[in-house]
């Protein structure tokens, strides 16, 4: 690929998409989203009476405080300019924020292979065309700046693994993981992954100065939230559901984890079906909008039935989600094995922060059970989306034999895998 064909493709893509979040934020009703007026009330606490809201307040009192504070200063200057949509601004920001997550990504497959264009364009591809971050994006929700952040902070600690990491590369990666737990706790298992490898290179060069930086950033900005929470509620990592009272074995019958209906998800892949079955649900939600919140109608009253079109439009999504996804996991794979092929933490950070975020996904899914399926959301997973869509890229620019028509057929096939997807990208 040409320079400047390289620079067309990037900067059409990032137009394009940039276009297609805006278009959707404007348009979803902000109340469809996820914990939509609970959100609301959270960030109208913060911003009118400069505080951390009660239990009694709003039910996502748990969720860290960062996208409340920007979300609820906007909400405010809406209302100072009599802007009747006063929550657009906030899918406004959760729109730019998705915009990030597709640059980070690009970013993050230039700096571990500065001269494989194929891999840059085709991680980038893959992450606009997600349907769980579109979505997200419209949404007056915090996890796409979750995801930005902890995306950029990664960004920053793969930069400095390339070369030598630095004490800036400490400050700059605690700042930006920093941020991101403060805006949800799912950063917090990629802060300690990227603490990990930093302290693993730390330890083979004998400067513990980035490391020390990186924990000292992070726990400054984390710290007084963690506080907070432990001595209000008693655990610094509260949730707003109870802890049953039983062993996490014993919280989640066996098949939580089977999923005996997992094929449904290829039949009739919308809610209630194979609700707290932990793969097929997550599947679905993460590709076809098993909740349906997304351009249809409200979900019909128990005993009624959806039209056939709603069924059939998630069942074509879903199975074209299987290429994605299994170019995902062989390309966390494939990662994990270069990195200790090549001695290469830098490689090895993606996978390591991917795995330590779904292992505290699982744990979450457990320890906190539910009976509406509500704790197996795809968008919990979105900040392991730049890790996935670069391990992807790197199989598919790997497998593909070299020249000018092979490279071609990998467009074509990006420009159909986008195509396939629009009913669940563009609103």
């Amino acid at each position: 690929m040409s320079r400047r064909t390289y620079a067309a493709v990037v900067s059409a893509v990032l137009a394009a998409e940039g276009v297609l979040l805006t278009w959707n934020a404007w348009r979803f009703e902000w109340l469809r989203g996820y914990d939509a007026f609970a959100n609301d009330l959270y960030a109208t606490v913060v911003a009118t009476d400069l505080r951390l809201p009660s239990a009694a307040e709003t039910g996502v009192w748990h969720t860290p405080p960062l996208w409340f504070a920007l979300t609820g200063g906007l909400r405010r200057l809406a209302e100072a300019v009599g802007w009747e949509a006063v929550q657009r601004p906030g899918q406004l920001l959760a729109a730019a924020a998705g915009l990030a997550v597709c640059v980070v990504t690009f970013l993050l497959a230039r700096a571990l292979w500065p001269e494989r264009r194929g891999v840059h364009v085709i991680a980038l591809v893959l992450t606009a065309a997600t349907p769980a971050l579109v979505r997200a994006s419209a949404m007056y929700h915090p996890e796409t700046l979750a995801a930005a952040l902890t995306g950029g902070g990664l960004l920053v600690c793969v930069r400095g693994l390339r070369s030598r990491p630095t004490v800036a590369t400490g400050v700059g990666g605690g700042a930006l993981l920093g941020l991101a737990a403060l805006t949800r706790a799912w950063a917090l298992p990629v802060l300690c992954a990227a603490l990990l490898v930093i302290a693993l290179d730390a330890a083979g060069r004998r400067r513990w100065a980035p490391v020390l930086a990186l924990f000292a950033v992070a726990a400054l900005l984390i710290g007084p939230w963690l506080l907070n929470q432990q001595l209000a509620h008693g655990n610094a990592l509260a949730f707003n559901r109870p802890t049953p009272a039983v062993s996490l074995v014993e919280r989640r019958p066996a098949s939580f984890y089977l999923g005996p209906r997992a094929l449904d998800v290829f039949d009739h892949p919308v809610t209630p079906r194979f609700r707290n079955e932990l793969v097929p649900q997550l599947y679905a939600d993460w590709w076809g909008d098993w909740s349906l919140t997304w351009d249809t109608p409200p979900p019909p009253a128990p005993g009624q039935l959806l039209e056939e079109g709603v069924v059939g439009a998630r069942v074509r999504q879903d199975v074209v989600g299987l290429v994605p996804t299994l170019l995902a996991l062989a390309g966390l794979v494939s990662l994990a094995l270069l990195a200790f092929s090549r001695r290469s933490l830098a490689l090895g950070l993606l996978p390591l922060s991917a795995g330590a975020l779904g292992l505290a996904y699982l744990l979450f899914a457990v320890r906190f059970p539910s009976t509406d399926g509500d704790t197996i959301k795809a968008t919990y997973l979105l900040a392991m989306l730049p890790c996935a869509a670069v391990g992807a890229a790197f199989v598919v620019d790997t497998a593909r034999p070299q020249g000018r028509a092979w490279a071609a057929g990998v467009g074509v096939g990006l420009a159909i895998l986008v195509a396939v997807q629009l009913p669940f990208l563009v609103l």
